[in-house]
């Protein structure tokens, strides 16, 4: 094999620029002389030039995503949040109130620290699960990630998120974990709600758009739709995936539940039932 078929090899192998970086001595510019088009014959030379590109940008700027306060960037280790100012400073302090008071287990949920009053700092790599689709044996433990952060956010602080959408919500592939951030909604339990995301209005259960008041059921309600979600449904309504995937995982983000620790007891004795239990790399 050739240095540059070598190089080329890892470019199209790597899931992002810090894992490329730390597999060879090469820096960026060196890489890019080596396999660019114009002095590299090889077949893929263009492609992973193309790719190599679009690694680097991510990590030196970030890439743009949508959330309830507007525009926001990250590249998987940082987050920069270009949007309503207001709104993010209400998020900001939500999150800080809840975490003040976490044990150590729960904080593992929110594994950053805030910078500045417009971003946050990611102790691991973590993606957003925005437009990602998993295979089942992933989508099963990113599930009980979620049901279980529900479960310790409301038995430990008693307020429900309320937010649980693609963008506030990250994969972290090192601990098979999940990161939640985007606190905009937060509110105590049975209390009023003030506002929600317009753009999932249709994740939030009937019940919480005509009542106006937060409950345990809500939050479940979207952790179900993001399960949906990442199979691949992305009206996270989960329906047409009865013909496609197994049928009493679907069944069970099919149903409704009001308290979020039997709940999570309840999924995980279905997984139990169904799936083996075992580590599965996440190359992503």
């Amino acid at each position: 094999m050739t240095d540059d078929s070598g190089i080329i090899a890892q470019v199209l192998q790597a899931t992002h620029y810090q894992a490329l970086a730390e597999s060879t001595a090469m820096t960026y510019r060196d890489m890019l002389k080596t396999i660019h088009p114009d002095k590299c014959k090889h077949p893929g030379a263009q492609e992973a030039t193309n790719r190599l590109i679009e690694l680097f940008r991510h990590f030196g700027s970030g890439s743009s995503f949508t959330d309830d306060s507007g525009e926001f960037l990250t590249n998987d280790h940082w987050v920069l949040f270009r949007g309503d100012r207001r709104a993010v400073t209400q998020a900001k302090r939500n999150q800080q109130e809840v975490a003040a008071g976490a044990p150590a287990h729960f904080k593992r949920y929110m594994p950053y620290t805030w910078d500045a009053d417009d971003s946050f700092l990611l102790s691991q790599r973590a993606v957003p699960l925005v437009n990602l689709t998993l295979p089942q044996e992933h989508t099963n433990w990113v599930m009980s990630r979620l049901l279980e952060f529900c479960m310790l956010l409301h038995r430990h602080t008693g307020s429900a998120h309320l937010g649980l959408t693609p963008a506030q919500v990250m994969l972290v592939p090192e601990t098979h974990g999940i990161a939640v951030a985007g606190f905009y909604h937060l509110s105590p339990l049975n209390g009023r709600v003030q506002t929600i995301s317009g753009a999932y209005r249709h994740w939030y259960p009937g019940q919480l758009l005509r009542d106006k008041k937060a409950t345990e059921n809500a939050d479940l309600e979207m952790a179900k739709r993001l399960g949906a979600y990442l199979l691949g449904d992305r009206s996270g309504l989960g329906t047409s995936l009865r013909k496609t995937h197994h049928r009493e995982f679907v069944d069970f983000l099919l149903s409704s539940d009001d308290d979020s620790l039997a709940c999570y007891e309840r999924y995980r004795a279905m997984l139990d039932r169904n799936f083996p239990s075992q580590f599965i790399h996440l190359n992503i």
